[in-house]
C-alpha cells in the first residue's frame, strides 16, 4: 500500500475547489466584460481551469480506487494530526500568519519602513535568528539600506 495516498486525495480536492474557483471567476469576467464567451478574456482561463478539474477528478478517481474514501481521509486526519504538533509546523504556521498580517493589514495602512521593520522582527523572532536586539539592529539596517537605495540613489518611491 502507498503511504502517499492521503497528499494523493489532498492535492484532488485541492485541485477541483481551485479550479471551480478560477472556472466561476472566469465566467465572471466574460460576463462582466460582455460580448460571446469565446471571444472574452476570460476563454482561456476558463478552458484551462477545466482542464485542472478534469485532472483533479482523474487523480481522485485513482487515490479512491486504490484506497476507499474514508481510508483516504482517515489516513490525511492522521498525518495532519501529527503534523500540527510538530515544532517545524507550528513555526512554519506561525510564519505564514505573520506574512498574512504584513501583506494585508501592516503594509497597507503603515508606511513602508514601519511595516517592513515590524515583519523583519517578528520573522526573526520566530526563527529564532538572534536576540531581540540584533534581530531590531538588523531589521533597522536591512529597512534603512531599502531606503536609501531606492528612494535616493533610485528614486523609486516605496509604498
Amino acid at each position: 500500500m502507498n503511504k502517499n495516498l492521503h497528499f494523493d486525495f489532498l492535492t484532488s480536492i485541492v485541485l477541483m475547489v481551485l479550479s471551480i474557483l478560477i472556472i466561476v471567476d472566469s465566467y465572471r469576467m466574460a460576463a462582466e466584460v460582455g460580448g460571446p464567451l469565446y471571444a472574452s478574456p476570460g476563454m482561456m482561463p476558463m478552458v484551462l481551469a477545466i482542464l485542472l478539474l478534469f485532472t483533479g477528478i482523474l487523480l481522485l478517481q485513482r487515490t479512491v480506487r486504490q484506497q476507499s474514501m474514508g481510508n483516504s481521509l482517515r489516513d490525511f486526519m492522521d498525518w495532519a494530526t501529527i503534523f500540527v504538533k510538530s515544532k517545524s509546523a507550528q513555526e512554519m504556521l506561525t510564519g505564514g500568519l505573520v506574512l498574512a498580517l504584513y501583506t494585508f493589514i501592516l503594509a497597507p495602512r503603515l508606511p513602508f519602513w514601519i511595516s517592513t521593520s515590524i515583519f523583519m522582527v517578528f520573522i526573526m523572532g520566530i526563527l529564532n535568528a538572534t536576540s531581540i536586539v540584533k534581530n531590531v539592529i538588523i531589521a533597522a539596517a536591512v529597512v534603512g539600506s531599502i531606503q536609501v537605495v531606492f528612494q535616493m540613489i533610485f528614486r523609486v518611491p516605496l509604498p
